[in-house]
Formats: C-alpha cells, sequence, structure tokens
C-alpha cells in the first residue's frame, strides 16, 4: 500500500468517489438481500441503471459494485451485508500507472480521471517494475491510499531440509530448527487491549466510542506490525536449501486449554494464528521458500523417538512427556519435530492401529 499525492480538488474527488461506491455497494446490497438476488447477472439487470442515476458512477464502477455485493452474497446469503470498508477494486480501465520518470498513477472518478503520483519506497519501486494485475483504492483516516497487485517471478529455491514450524499460543511460533518467539509479551498487550475496551464499552458516552474506535485502528496495526515481525525474523533464520512445514488450518477450530486464564484472547487466537499462516506463506513466496502443509493430527502427542501416539504424553500446554520411552522435552518443539518428520515421509502411528497411512493424509507443497 502506499499513499497518494495530489491537490486538494483531485483527493476531495477521490473521497467522494470511495463514498459514492460504498453508497452504492449499501444501495445494491438492500435490494439484493429484500428480493433475494444473489447473482450477478441478475442484481445487474435490477440495479445497474439506478447506480449510474443515483451515485453518478460510470457503468465500469456500477459493474464493479454489483460484482462486489454479488460475491458477498455468495459467501452468506441469508444476512444483510453492510459495506464499511471504504474501498474500490480497480481494474485496467479503471486504473493505469505511468512510469516515465516519477510513478504516477491515473484514477477514473466520478468526475473525470485523476492523476496523483504515487509515495514510494525504493523496494516498493522495483516491484512496480513487474505487470501491475489490478489495483484497490482504499479511503483510510480521510485520506486515500492506493494497494497495487504486480506480478512477481521468483526463483524457487532447492528443498534440501525442512523445517517444521508449530504455531501456538504461549510460544506464537516454534520451529525445528531452534528459532521460537514467546508469545507472553503478545498475549499481555492483548489483555491489556481487552481490558481497555471493556472499561470504554461500560462507559458508553460518546467520547468513549470515539475512543474505542481508535484504539481498536491501534491495535490493529500493532499486531498487524508484531506478525510481520515475527514472519519475517523465522525466513531470515533459515538457510540455503531449507523450507517450511506447516500445519494445514483451514476447516479446523482453535481451542484454548484454559478458559479462565486465556478468555480475553479466545476470539483472537484463531485470527491471530491465521494471520501469522498467511504470513509466512506470503514471505517465503517472495523469498522463493517452498511451503508443504500437513495435517495436524497427533502431532502434538507423538514421541519423536519412539513413535508413540497418547493424548497422556502432553503433561501440560509446555510440557511433553513419553509415557512409553520417557522422552521429555517442551511441547512445541516435538510438534514442530513431528511436522518436519511428515514432511521427510511421514512416520507410522504406533499406537494407533486404525489411523491413516502417510498417502492419504495430503501432504503435499503449497
Amino acid at each position: 500500500m502506499c499513499g497518494l499525492w495530489a491537490d486538494a480538488e483531485d483527493l476531495e474527488k477521490l473521497r467522494n468517489t470511495v463514498d459514492a461506491f460504498q453508497s452504492a455497494c449499501n444501495y445494491a446490497s438492500r435490494i439484493a438481500y429484500n428480493r433475494r438476488i444473489h447473482k450477478p447477472e441478475m442484481l445487474r439487470k435490477q440495479t445497474y441503471r439506478d447506480l449510474r442515476a443515483l451515485f453518478k458512477l460510470s457503468a465500469s464502477l456500477a459493474v464493479r459494485a454489483i460484482n462486489r455485493v454479488a460475491a458477498s452474497y455468495a459467501e452468506a446469503p441469508h444476512m444483510l451485508h453492510i459495506f464499511k470498508d471504504g474501498f474500490i477494486p480497480l481494474d485496467k480501465r479503471l486504473f493505469s500507472l505511468k512510469r516515465n520518470g516519477d510513478f504516477q498513477a491515473s484514477i477514473s472518478t466520478i468526475r473525470g480521471r485523476v492523476k496523483a503520483y504515487l509515495l514510494l519506497s525504493e523496494h516498493q519501486r522495483k516491484l512496480l517494475e513487474n505487470p501491475i494485475l489490478g489495483a484497490r483504492l482504499i479511503l483510510e483516516r480521510e485520506l486515500p491510499h492506493i494497494n497495487i497487485c504486480v506480478n512477481c517471478k521468483v526463483m524457487q529455491g532447492p528443498m534440501i531440509s525442512p523445517v517444521g514450524v508449530d504455531l501456538g499460543f504461549k510460544k506464537l511460533m516454534a520451529a525445528s530448527n531452534g528459532f521460537k518467539i514467546k508469545g507472553g509479551q503478545f498475549n499481555a498487550r492483548i489483555r491489556n487491549y481487552r481490558a481497555l475496551e471493556a472499561t470504554l464499552r461500560n462507559r458508553g458516552t460518546s467520547s468513549a466510542k470515539r475512543r474505542l474506535k481508535r484504539l481498536s485502528e491501534r491495535e490493529g496495526r500493532w499486531k498487524r506490525t508484531s506478525l510481520h515481525q515475527s514472519s519475517r525474523a523465522l525466513i531470515e533464520s533459515l538457510v540455503d536449501g531449507e523450507y517450511i512445514v506447516l500445519e494445514r488450518l483451514h476447516g479446523r477450530k482453535v481451542r484454548t486449554e484454559s478458559k479462565r486464564n486465556h478468555q480475553p484472547l479466545e476470539r483472537n487466537r484463531s485470527s491471530v494464528m491465521a494471520r501469522l499462516h498467511e504470513m509466512i506463506t506470503c514471505k517465503c513466496i517472495e523469498s522463493g521458500i517452498s511451503v508443504v502443509l500437513v495435517p495436524p493430527d497427533y502431532t502434538s502427542q507423538r514421541c519423536p523417538r519412539c513413535g508413540t501416539i497418547d493424548k497422556n504424553n502432553r503433561r501440560s500446554q509446555a510440557l511433553f512427556r513419553c509415557i512409553h520411552c520417557g522422552y521429555q522435552h517442551n511441547a512445541d518443539y516435538i510438534a514442530s519435530i513431528n511436522l518436519r518428520e511428515l514432511a521427510l515421509g511421514g512416520w507410522a502411528a504406533i499406537s494407533q492401529p486404525y489411523a491413516a497411512p502417510i498417502s492419504e493424509r495430503g501432504c503435499k507443497p503449497n
């Protein structure tokens, strides 16, 4: 994401366009919900002319708004969708980039095209030399920003040695190469945010609501920065030939071990782990590092020394002690070792006679 530099008149045009697009999405959303119209072709017949007339949208902007509403109702058709995020997906008709000297974006608005200079870092300038796939115009803090998607060709590195990475609660991540990041300070700050949030909600005044909104935005920025730094530190800890092995988290619920101690974090844990999982994957792709996803079944219950699988092997959240051979280590590190062995070819479930063979467990590179 980068900022846009333009005069006051052009900035006002961009703000008005984002506001009109958001209002058009909410107008089409109410019609889609009341009339149970979820297919884009049918919704286009019902709303296209109204969006052009009421909100002064161009043809491309009106079609973009309709497609966005239809895609949203395709996922959850039984509730009214309200659009508040304030962004516009831009295609080649709505956005173009000029690279002669300074980078300049040409964006279609409801009052003609606007040409604005991009505020870029050196890294972003190098990325923009690649072919552009699309962009988003985002209104953040009443200032327009643009998020440009480019097609980067990255040489894939060799896959010689796997590194299992377990994402957890007490430790944000624990890797089989010895890298780890403790989650104590991260979790304590989330608890602090939850306590401040509860206090402001109990007040219920208008000033408390404004402060609550600023607090939520600050928490989001801090959380995003912390997870970016953690995932970047993991990538930098790898050597040539190593690749990442992660659990396949899709479709699985994440549970907390103690509701009394971790209740303020319950609603954050799944989202934090999913976001961290996504950031690690994206950074690996950018760096040419392969990522292998494996099923997480029994990775925290299996002894890597003798292969015994038993839920009693994990004595606590942090302690693993095998009931058969007595091997003892940190439970998160044990999970990372088991993930690494799954990528190397799998392991046999000694105390699970009906466990699925490795060939059926779906280990595959991402």
